[in-house]
């Protein structure tokens, strides 16, 4: 006795529009046709060829969280046209979810969020706020991204490209030179105030508009990321007893002791999301959330001027203002500059900052109050310092050879230490 097998009833899984990675992405044929009419029109039945060709890096851009590269993509279509794109692809790995912290919170989605939605809420609002001169933001333009269940895909515009690039300070270090900090301090300060003004003038909290905002701020406080500094920690007081300076170890000892249990490391990164420090608020606003050297990319115009643009915003989080240039100052800049010019760097964040506040907000309450925000901005920075100073740590790991792990973590912690930071 035979049987009839329904297999009108039988349903497939549909195949991915995502890509598991760069390499997946440049050899499937479908979804490059497919992101080409999305983001384009371009019509499948018109395109002659496809010839997708990566590219060089061409900086030290590398995604520790995602797989990323450089893409030209060049079309053909019957009619005579040629068309080529530049892009710059970040993939979610496949075992992106493999972490019981990322199954509870996902970076792509995070940044994909800030792209999508929480810029065009920032662009809106300075628009209808600013009739003066525009505001504009540092940060690439968003070709295309998508999220589906366990895979995302993030398209920005190619930076390197268009010609930016890293750099360095005049002895070839990477080390941000006092105008580029400038710079750079500059941009993120209209992030900053721009979110500031926003919640301050329509009474919002973007953190609880945007949950991934919240989220992404207490990251370091969850046990697996926490057991990541803790190891982080153990790395740098390792390198650092390698220094024959004389005051090392009286430096490792309180470096141990000021981040001497788990509980420390919690209560110091808690603090960044704190809305309020010993009685006192706080300006809480957007932060990049990893404002460091490797994070910004710079540009010298044909007219002499040098442009910046933040780049990787998936630990974007609503926090301290202090917080991106507090570690910025402590990572990214000589030790030796940040001692004479620490305080020209703040100036400069915090005049734009106001400029950027004031120009938004227009309301009379507000209006001759810059000393009060200046001081906010001062003690955010200030409380900001700790972190800043812990995180820093963690580019021993990335710092050249040993010689140089070594004579960096030293400054860094001597630093510290003349901030009573240890």
């Amino acid at each position: 006795m035979g049987f009839k097998l329904d297999l009108g009833s039988y349903q497939r899984k549909a195949p991915s529009n995502i890509p598991n990675s760069i390499e997946d992405l440049i050899c499937n044929d479908n979804m490059i046709c497919r992101l080409l009419n999305v983001i384009y029109s371009h019509d499948h039945n018109d395109i002659k060829s496809i010839e997708v060709k990566p590219l060089s890096p061409g900086s030290d851009i590398k995604g520790n969280l995602s797989d990323c590269g450089r893409l030209a993509i060049i079309v053909k279509t019957y009619g005579g046209g040629r068309h080529e794109y530049n892009w710059f692809v970040k993939i979610q790995p496949e075992d992106h979810l493999n972490s019981d912290l990322f199954t509870q919170f996902n970076l792509f989605e995070n940044e994909i969020e800030f792209y999508q939605k929480i810029v065009p809420e920032l662009e809106e609002f300075v628009a209808e706020s600013n009739e003066g001169s525009a505001i504009n933001f540092d940060i690439p333009k968003l070709i295309y991204s998508e999220v589906e269940k366990d895979r995302a895909i993030i398209i920005l515009e190619d930076l390197v490209g268009a010609g930016f690039k890293q750099t360095k300070d005049g002895n070839g270090e990477k080390y941000l030179t006092l105008d580029a900090a400038i710079l750079a301090v500059e941009s993120v300060a209209k992030i900053h105030a721009a979110s500031y003004a926003l919640q301050v003038k329509k009474n919002i909290d973007l953190g609880h508009i945007h949950p991934n905002l919240e989220v992404s701020g207490m990251l370091w406080s969850n046990d697996e990321m926490a057991s990541r500094l803790t190891a982080m920690k153990d790395y740098y007081c390792d390198i650092l007893e390698e220094s024959k300076n004389p005051d090392s170890p009286i430096l490792v000892e309180r470096f141990r002791k000021t981040f001497d249990s788990p509980e420390k490391l919690k209560e110091i990164v808690t603090r960044r999301v704190s809305q309020e420090e010993n009685g006192k608020s706080s300006i809480h606003c957007l932060q990049q959330g990893d404002f460091h050297f490797n994070n910004l990319m710079f540009k010298v115009e044909a007219d002499g001027r040098t442009s910046v643009k933040i780049v990787d915003w998936q630990m974007a989080y609503t926090g301290r203002a202090g917080g991106d240039i507090a570690y910025l100052l402590m990572s990214s800049i000589n030790p030796e500059l940040y001692e004479t010019d620490e305080d020209t760097i703040k100036e400069k964040y915090f005049d734009m900052f106001n400029e950027t506040f004031y120009s938004l907000i227009r309301e009379k309450k507000w209006m001759n109050k810059e000393q009060k925000v200046e001081r906010m901005l001062e003690q955010d920075y200030t409380e900001s310092l700790p972190i800043g100073f812990l995180f820093s740590c963690g580019n021993v790991m990335s710092t050249g050879d040993q010689e140089r792990k070594v004579t960096f973590a030293y400054n860094l912690c001597n630093e510290a230490a003349s901030k009573n930071l240890i």
